[in-house]
């Protein structure tokens, strides 16, 4: 591995340092890391609110970087390094927000009763269906429009947005999301006939 020397009041930009990792610098990447680490690990504490599982996040978010340095084109690293880091928080919480603590919530609240509660309760039931359909849909689309459908839909990221973060025209980002959104329909039209 390369190693270009870095000083800790470096003032590299971030496109720089991102070009040197992709060069296999471990002094870029260390110098991301410092830069970026502790920022990360504030955001995604206050959504979660768990000190180890911040940490774990935001590693892995880094591992990430450096492991997919060959594979990814990124034109603004700090917006991919919150974006990874988003969408981590966002599985993490889907993983969390089990049926069963959903349920127990409901029996809580004592003005839920008869054919409302079961209307709620139903609605949970599909809630997490819903949830682990769209995990599984975007784990099944082609590279481009899985990442384009996480950034715009699981990301909150515009379609512009997404375009500038994969370097493609907002048309073609459209185009991707659109693929996206048309498998989703299938595959919730094919859950709606298993239902019923």
């Amino acid at each position: 591995m390369k190693n270009t020397h870095f000083h800790p009041d470096s003032t590299y930009t971030d496109e720089y340092l991102w070009n040197m990792i992709r060069a296999d610098s471990v002094d870029a990447f260390n110098e991301v890391y410092n830069r970026y680490w502790d920022i990360l690990y504030q955001v995604t504490l206050k959504r979660l609110s768990v000190k180890e599982v911040a940490e774990e996040i935001v590693q892995d978010t880094f591992i990430i970087l450096w492991e997919k340095r060959h594979q990814i084109d990124i034109t603004t690293l700090k917006h991919y390094l919150f974006a990874i880091t988003r969408y981590a928080v966002f599985h993490y919480l889907g993983r969390q927000q089990t049926i069963a603590s959903r349920m127990k919530a409901l029996t809580l609240t004592p003005q839920l009763s008869g054919d409302h509660a079961g209307a709620d309760i139903e609605s949970l039931v599909n809630d997490r269906l819903l949830l682990q359909l769209i995990a599984a849909v975007s784990n099944e689309l082609p590279e481009k429009s899985r990442q384009v459908f996480k950034y715009n839909k699981l990301l909150d990221y515009s379609i512009l947005q997404a375009a500038q973060a994969f370097d493609i025209s907002p048309k073609t980002a459209e185009g991707h999301l659109t693929k996206a959104l048309k498998t989703l329909r299938m595959k919730l039209s094919t859950l709606y006939s298993m239902l019923m």
